[in-house]
């Protein structure tokens, strides 16, 4: 139903309006480019994705991520730290690609906070429409695989929706899914304290499903404001394979300090809903330093 829509006209901030472009040998006519609005250049919000990066656009991004956890005896659970470095690159009319590096700094196994090098994710957006607003919602496919060093490898698809419907004011939807792809490793010590492999356990999945949902206001060029919502489930790990319900809403913002997009700073802190499962995390504050080129 989306490929037979016609133009979307929910984008009123900025009409794609096609900018001549110089035409490169063998071509001798002139062609045009569609440019996207400035807005969706940026990573409007932290758990929900939307649209992708013109071609030639570039942005690098260090991320420092904190999930603390529900107190359980009156103990408060330890927090698992990630710190991530990002790089974006807009490829091609229908293509943006990006890459991370990720490092932990969590409790080991003997009561020690060190950085550890958990691996990296590559991501890839395929737009379905040429140009933003060619169609209605402005379709992307989402889809990341996450290579990990000590734990199984995971992948994950999402369906990237969104727009703006007044000037001010943007928004977007995110069902996704992911999942392990390989089985988890049992390991053990022989008798010098060495670790040896000792069996493959079942299949872990653990998978999460569900949809994140986002909006967002210009306040002014340099600042905005918003609010996202995670509903779905979580295996937290189960070896039985079972889901377990899992809900997170919290505002957020992108400050633009040196009011030009060399410079951003963007921040939000997820809180855990009634109901979820108190081995999820009760909240998650996040905060993003990045620079686009």
């Amino acid at each position: 139903m989306l490929l037979l829509c016609r133009p979307a006209l929910a984008q009123r901030d900025a009409p794609p309006e096609p900018v001549a472009v110089p035409a490169k040998p063998p071509y001798k006519s002139t062609v045009y480019a569609h440019p996207s609005p400035e807005w969706t250049q940026d990573r409007s919000f932290t758990s929900t994705r939307f649209w992708r990066m013109d071609p030639g656009n570039f942005e690098v991004q260090a991320w420092l991520r904190t999930r603390i956890g529900h107190a359980v005896d009156g103990k408060r659970g330890l927090a698992t730290v990630l710190w991530q470095h990002e790089v974006e690159i807009g490829v091609a009319p229908h293509l943006q690609i990006d890459l991370y590096e990720n490092l932990t700094m969590n409790v080991d196994e003997n009561g020690h906070r060190g950085i550890q090098q958990e691996g990296v994710q590559i991501e890839a957006r395929v737009a379905i429409p040429s140009y933003y607003g060619q169609m209605f919602g402005n379709p992307v496919l989402y889809f990341e695989f996450h290579p990990r060093r000590a734990e199984p490898d995971r992948v994950e698809f999402r369906l990237l929706m969104g727009g703006a419907p007044t000037k001010w004011f943007y928004l977007a939807v995110n069902p996704y899914v992911e999942t392990n792809v390989e089985a988890t490793e049992t390991v053990t010590l022989d008798t010098t304290g060495a670790p040896i492999l000792l069996k493959q356990s079942k299949f872990i999945a653990d998978m999460e499903f569900g949809a994140t949902a986002a909006f967002g206001f210009r306040v002014s060029e340099w600042l905005r404001l918003s609010g996202e919502i995670k509903i779905g489930a979580d295996m937290l790990g189960d070896e039985n394979n079972r889901p377990h319900f899992v809900g997170f809403t919290g505002p957020g913002f992108i400050l633009r300090p040196l009011r030009n997009r060399y410079f951003k700073i963007m921040g939000t802190c997820l809180f855990a809903l009634p109901g979820t499962d108190v081995r999820a995390q009760e909240f998650e504050p996040l905060v993003i330093v990045g620079s686009q080129f």
